[in-house]
């Protein structure tokens, strides 16, 4: 709702000076009836002024007031409860967390988790870069079972529902082995 008051005003700011600033470009360089008509009103009711310079005043003050709203994005926490209660870890600091365990297999190049809360379990994206000549389907075993593992004993979280790896990219050169 904030976002959409803020563009909305945002809107106002700027087509609210521009179309007064064209109504007084017409009028002193085209019609100088329509910029007499515009004066004059002004100068017999001056309280009309004075609501339009406060409603400018006020548009732009809920401008100003929504700025940071689209600004600030939501901390994702997982919690579980514990033995001695609840505990809550931001998704960010799981994504590390995972990460660097892509750097205990020699045909990881990188590995970019994404993580779903779903009620009290988690599931794991895995978007992983390997090297060629990777047994994929072995290694893809290993990076469930270490990154399962890590999770339970590292963190304490005990729920996690899958782990599926994506592999995105294989780089590298072919062995020499394999050249032929």
């Amino acid at each position: 709702m904030k976002k959409l008051l803020h563009a909305l005003t945002g809107l106002l700011v700027v087509l609210l000076p521009l179309i007064w600033g064209g109504l007084l470009i017409y009028g002193n360089a085209f019609n100088t009836e329509f910029r007499d008509f515009i004066f004059s009103s002004m100068q017999n009711a001056p309280i009309l002024g004075v609501l339009l310079g406060l409603l400018l005043v006020l548009i732009l003050l809920t401008y100003l007031g929504t700025f940071g709203a689209s600004r600030r994005p939501k901390l994702r926490l997982i919690s579980f409860d514990s033995e001695d209660g609840a505990v809550s870890i931001s998704v960010n600091a799981v994504c590390d967390f995972i990460r660097k365990l892509g750097d205990e297999f020699g045909a990881v190049i990188s590995m970019d988790p994404k993580i779903r809360s779903e009620k009290d379990l988690i599931s794991i994206d895995l978007d992983v870069k390997v090297q060629t000549g990777s047994r994929i389907p072995e290694l893809s075993q290993m990076l469930q079972n270490r990154v399962r593992e890590s999770i339970r004993d590292g963190l304490g979280i005990v729920e996690v529902r899958e782990i599926k790896v994506h592999i995105r990219e294989i780089v590298g050169a072919p062995p020499p082995s394999q050249l032929a």
